[in-house]
């Protein structure tokens, strides 16, 4: 399976290297990750965010505040190089029959607040630095969601890695899931323009993964009041 990853890739390389420009970073997509199972000197974040999804069968699009997003770290202060291993966890139509798992959408904003989290948690346990308390930057809804999460159609939820499922971690060995191809894009798309004036926008080099973006028009002031003193005051 293949994803587009390069706003995801081209987002964490201006983060990181705006609080670390002198170390390598690394972000992929690694669909065997599982929640609290870790490699040794590997760390794990965690977070459950807004996206979008559309059947690839029947068209239908639905809207979902609860999809799993699974980051694995990993720091070599030797080699000053650190890892990060991600898993978006899939959804699917509720409407068909034995419809194939879907791979969310994410707008360019929300792919920024989901990666200044992560930034924030490799400094605070990577490096040892950051607050003691940091709250997460929320992604945000794009309408309003009506129901219960779907748990039935949950790909975290029926393998027992969702919170909102109530079953805890599975002592069964994971459901296998086939996900669709996604086809990588023609153009790629300029930075996420920050709105906090302590910022410069530094665009690094883009390299292959994925995960599927839906852009969206830039709204300035969206980002919450945190983002607006938290990584270049760590520097």
């Amino acid at each position: 399976m293949r994803h587009d990853m390069k706003v995801w890739q081209q987002v964490f390389q201006e983060l990181i290297q705006e609080v670390k420009p002198w170390h390598t970073w690394t972000l992929k997509l690694d669909e065997s990750l599982i929640p609290n199972t870790l490699q040794p000197g590997w760390t794990q974040y965690q977070q459950w965010v807004f996206a979008r999804f559309q059947c690839s069968w029947c068209s239908r699009s639905w809207a979902s505040a609860q999809v799993q997003v699974l980051f694995h770290m990993h720091w070599s202060k030797r080699e000053s190089k650190g890892r990060v291993k991600m898993r978006i966890f899939a959804q699917r139509c509720q409407k068909c029959a034995n419809p194939p798992f879907e791979i969310p959408e994410f707008t360019e904003e929300n792919i920024s607040r989901i990666l200044n989290n992560l930034v924030f948690r490799i400094l605070k346990k990577c490096y040892k630095e950051g607050f003691k308390s940091m709250k997460e930057i929320r992604t945000v809804k794009d309408n309003y969601i009506e129901g219960p999460h779907d748990i039935n159609n949950c790909e975290a939820c029926l393998q027992g890695f969702c919170a909102q499922s109530g079953l805890g971690l599975t002592t069964q060995p994971p459901v296998s899931l086939t996900l669709p191809v996604i086809s990588l894009p023609t153009t790629v798309r300029t930075p996420i323009q920050k709105p906090s004036p302590t910022k410069s926008s530094t665009t690094a080099g883009v390299v292959t993964g994925g995960a599927r973006v839906k852009k969206r028009e830039n709204t300035g002031n969206a980002l919450s009041a945190i983002e607006l003193f938290t990584l270049k005051w760590l520097l």
